[in-house]
């Protein structure tokens, strides 16, 4: 047996390798009568790992013919010799299958490598097969003497392992040879052309046949003709002749027909011994010997019969024919390849694309025609067609629905293969088609396009959620950015936007943001180089809080008018400005100039007379007024200084030298807190409790420092005396240097109110005198 291996280019491994690469031939041949256990082919790893690991990953199509790899040390270091063998009970058929695709796959140094190669198996002729009984020991027939030529002797059985090789039946030799020409092969069936005489004639024959294919390769067999004598008066048939029809697969010993010859004792038998029908010796009944399938064997479709009844002890014989049809049965649905189909193709498949043929083809020898019908279901009607086998793209297969979603993105249909018999038998063929997603279309920003945002909004708080939808499933892979404005971030998944910096409405009132949108994983591998993305400008219009105090220009002014001055005289008009638009309202906050001065807007009036009386009220010459103008939260101070000219009939009698004043312009802010009620009443309880406590350490120390120190005297004073007090060093003299001096109105150049009591006084601004008005 020739051996046929190819020895491979090397394959050289090492650690440092990060994409070995493992080459192998394209394809190797080998005989389809190799033995088992003979060499595919063989090849080298070179490589410094001690234990190199050779594994066939795969076989198409799938098979145990090969065995598993054989791995020897090589004739040099860090070389190792692999051979592919046949398995033990490895047969190759050529005729079964042809072609062979292994992929061996090599680890060393935890690198691997993996290579494909083609084993063709190749074609070797095989004899013919021929009937075992014809082979070995030979085929008997015996032959009446008196049949009429020319004679069907014997059907010769035979096939050829090959398929599509034309069979030869030649006659090598007969027995004896001088009836060399009596014999002859026709439509593979031993006839004899001459006639059979018992009396004067051979009685038997032994022909010998080859049967050989077009390579020469033959098998052999024998037919033994035993002659058989025909008596006078053969015997007569009841029914001679017979044509009868059956139908297949009706299994084993179904009645074909029955044959009678009149007379007694009579017996029946075949003439030429068929195979797949019996005769009851004594009844001339005849049934099937064993299940007839044309489908196996379609030379059953027509067998003639012969038979012979003949009496022993009377020496008498007969013969009949019947012609036997089996009918054939549509029993063996369409087979079809492939028999069910995945695929997997783009959403993005033109419509008329081919997708697959399907080749069915029925095994019953009278249906030929194989018919295909598809059967949608819900989802993917409309969405093929058939042309005659081929599938064909009948619609846009759509990724980007919820009900090809709920669906795991198959569309599922079923083929319907049916034959011609009767009744039809079909087989049905399932299509699954995978769509797999394509990016097609870029994020669609919604609604609203715009956000009020107060200007007292705190940095990290949420102003708002940018909306964004994607025509590819599902929908929302959406990753939000800002590309310019900077007052704001987004969060990159949910698009809701956060204050990053302190607003001003009456610095910037309107800020435009460019969001991004890009989609995610839309492939079916992500590719950030297919992401789409779209761009919208998000308005947003910061809405005035008051947050801005009034502000006065001047914020100090000094005039000076005469006492003798009416009343609702215009004074002074403030010029006072809020930069959050608010109305402003002006009122005066110092307690002794609301006697005289009044406010109507922002305009300072005049209120009542100036009272220079000494004998009576007698009215500072200057008043400084503090005026408070407020927006409702915030508020500003104006300082006005008004200097009166007393008008009076005699002069004083001292000169008031007038007092140097500094001008100061206050501003005061101020804020509220405008807490949760919750709050408050925590914050209450809990301050209360504070000064409870408080209160009660206060009372336990002046106990514990009254019972440790002697009481104090008391000691009282009246608040205010006619005593002569100086002012100016802010302190009051010693009482060692107080003495009672008279005082008459015309002392005093001022009245003021005690702060204590609230009651009015007047004083003497030079000498500090002071008395209860």
């Amino acid at each position: 047996m020739e051996e046929r291996c190819t020895l491979v280019q090397k394959v050289k491994l090492t650690s440092a390798q990060s994409n070995p690469v493992f080459n192998l031939p394209t394809s190797v041949n080998i005989s389809e009568n190799s033995l088992p256990g003979s060499l595919v082919f063989g090849f080298v790893v070179e490589t410094n790992d001690s234990n190199p690991q050779v594994w066939i990953q795969r076989v198409n199509p799938p098979t145990t013919v090969f065995a598993s790899p054989i791995l020897r040390p090589g004739s040099t270091v860090d070389t190792y010799q692999v051979e592919i063998r046949l398995s033990s009970n490895a047969s190759l058929d050529f005729e079964m299958t042809a072609v062979y695709f292994l992929t061996i796959l090599v680890e060393a140094n935890n690198q691997s490598v993996e290579q494909t190669i083609v084993v063709q198996v190749l074609n070797v002729n095989e004899p013919p097969n021929c009937d075992s009984v014809f082979e070995n020991p030979g085929a008997t027939v015996s032959v009446p003497e008196d049949l009429p030529v020319p004679v069907q002797i014997y059907f010769i059985r035979a096939s050829d392992p090959d398929r599509g090789d034309a069979l030869k039946y030649t006659i090598t030799e007969v027995q004896p040879p001088s009836a060399n020409t009596r014999f002859t092969i026709i439509d593979k069936t031993l006839t004899c052309t001459q006639g059979f005489d018992y009396q004067n004639g051979q009685k038997s024959f032994i022909v010998a046949i080859t049967v050989s294919d077009q390579h020469g390769a033959s098998c052999n067999g024998s037919v033994s003709i035993l002659v058989l004598p025909v008596l006078d008066r053969p015997l007569n048939f009841t029914n001679p002749n017979q044509s009868v029809s059956i139908t297949e697969e009706g299994g084993p010993n179904v009645f074909v027909a029955v044959v009678t010859a009149v007379g007694s004792n009579v017996l029946y038998e075949f003439v030429d011994n068929p195979r797949a029908y019996q005769i009851d010796r004594a009844t001339g009944i005849i049934r099937t010997s064993y299940n007839l399938d044309l489908d196996v064997d379609d030379s059953l479709k027509l067998t003639i019969l012969k038979i012979r009844a003949f009496i022993p002890t009377a020496h008498r014989s007969g013969t009949t024919v019947v012609y036997v049809s089996v009918l054939d049965v549509n029993d063996i649905p369409p087979v079809c390849a492939p028999p069910n189909v995945m695929l997997q193709i783009p959403e993005t498949t033109p419509i008329n694309t081919d997708l697959v043929t399907f080749q069915c083809k029925d095994a019953d020898i009278s249906n030929t025609t194989v018919t295909f019908k598809l059967q949608p279901n819900a989802n993917s009607l409309f969405s093929f067609r058939l042309a005659g086998g081929q599938l064909i793209v009948n619609n846009t297969l759509d990724y980007d629905n919820a009900q090809i979603a709920a669906n795991n993105f198959q569309y599922t249909t079923t083929i319907i293969a049916s034959d011609n018999g009767i009744p039809p038998l079909t087989t049905e063929i399932q299509v699954i088609v995978v769509v797999t997603p394509v990016n097609e279309g870029d994020p669609q920003f919604l609604p609203p396009f715009f956000f009020n945002v107060r200007e007292d909004t705190v940095p990290g708080a949420g102003v708002g959620i940018v909306k964004a939808t994607d025509p590819d499933w599902e929908f929302n892979a959406i990753s939000f950015s800002i590309t310019s404005g900077n007052e704001f971030f987004i969060d990159p998944m949910t698009g809701e936007l956060y204050l990053r910096t302190k607003l001003d409405y009456e610095t910037q009132r309107t800020i435009l943001l460019n969001v991004q949108a890009v989609d995610l994983n839309q492939d079916i591998e992500p590719d950030p180089a297919k992401q789409r993305t779209s761009n919208q400008v998000i308005t947003i219009n910061v809405t005035n809080v008051n947050d801005n105090p009034p502000v006065c220009d001047p914020a100090m002014y000094e005039f000076t008018i005469y006492s003798t001055l009416k009343s609702n005289m215009l004074i002074v008009s403030f010029s006072c400005t809020d930069a959050d638009g608010n109305g402003l309202t002006a009122t005066i906050v110092t307690g002794s100039a609301t006697d005289r001065f009044s406010i109507l807007g922002m305009t300072l009036y005049s209120k009542n007379t100036f009272s220079y009386n000494p004998d009576g009220v007698f009215d500072p010459t200057t008043f400084e007024i503090l005026v408070q103008v407020s927006d409702g939260k915030y508020s500003t101070k104006v300082v006005v200084i008004v200097h009166v000219v007393p008008w009076v009939t005699t002069a004083p009698t001292t000169t008031t030298p007038k007092p140097t004043k500094s001008s100061q312009v206050v501003t005061l802010l101020e804020t509220y807190w405008d807490p949760e009620v919750w709050y408050v009443v925590v914050l209450t309880v809990t301050g209360a409790l504070v000064l409870i406590g408080l209160g009660l350490l206060i009372l336990k120390i002046l106990q514990w420092c009254s019972v440790c120190r002697p009481p104090v005297q008391e000691m009282t004073q009246l608040l205010i005396q006619k005593t002569s007090v100086d002012f100016r060093d802010n302190a009051q003299k010693p009482a060692a240097d107080v003495q009672e001096v008279p005082a008459t109105p015309s002392d005093f150049d001022g009245k003021a109110r005690d702060p204590v009591t609230g009651k009015y006084y007047l004083f003497n601004s030079q000498t500090g005198q002071r008395r209860w008005n």
